[in-house]
């Protein structure tokens, strides 16, 4: 009897318990904060994710709509420790979008940047799917140095919703997402950002972005 049946079916189960545990994110990473990237500004970067067997690179952007919407395009690759299985590592590639709407402002008497947030993405490889799905709002709230640069601490909530088929087998599932994060900018226009991702799983994210 071929062995290579059982491996499949191993790495496949290594793979899926990876991805599980890991695909959580805006659509696949965290952009720091609420308020919408502005017009005149649109914003381009790179980010790096950290989780339970599972490193994910990617590239990103977000373009201004209006003065209170902006959307997001992104690009992304996993790789998936296939450990155990006697295979190597498994490499996914990704993109998604999504959609920002600021729902309230900063303001005298409201010190938080309260947004709505929802994205859609599409993670594949071979006979592998997965469609990721993150809705949920994110607060964040500005402060700045006495050298006028911007510090931003935020935190949201997202009710994700995953698809997921391999070969002929398919399913789905709920979960609940908290992230906290904040991000910096250490030069005009551009700023480094660290995320904290927990739910069914965590991941730790590092990016940088750039205004152009």
């Amino acid at each position: 009897m071929s062995t290579r049946a059982p491996r499949i079916a191993a790495l496949i189960a290594v793979v899926l318990v990876a991805l599980a545990s890991s695909v959580r994110a805006q659509v696949f990473y965290s952009f720091p904060g609420a308020r919408p990237v502005t017009d005149s500004s649109p914003a381009l970067g790179l980010v790096a994710g950290f989780g339970d067997n599972v490193v994910r690179l990617g590239g990103f952007g977000r373009f201004n709509l209006s003065p209170a919407t902006d959307l997001g395009l992104e690009v992304m690759y996993d790789n998936a420790d296939a450990e155990g299985t006697g295979g190597d590592d498994v490499g996914f590639f990704g993109f998604g979008g999504d959609g920002k709407y600021l729902l309230f402002p900063a303001d005298e008497g409201m010190p938080l940047d309260i947004a709505a947030q929802a994205g859609v993405g599409l993670m594949s490889r071979s006979d592998f799917t997965l469609i990721h799905v993150p809705l949920g709002g994110i607060a964040s709230h500005d402060f700045l140095t006495k050298d006028g640069r911007r510090i931003t601490p935020y935190g949201g909530a997202y009710l994700l919703f995953d698809y997921l088929k391999v070969n002929d087998d398919s399913s789905t599932d709920f979960d609940l997402e908290m992230r906290v994060g904040a991000s910096a900018e250490i030069v005009k226009r551009g700023s480094l950002f660290a995320a904290f991702h927990a739910g069914n799983g965590t991941m730790f994210f590092l990016g940088f972005n750039a205004g152009l």
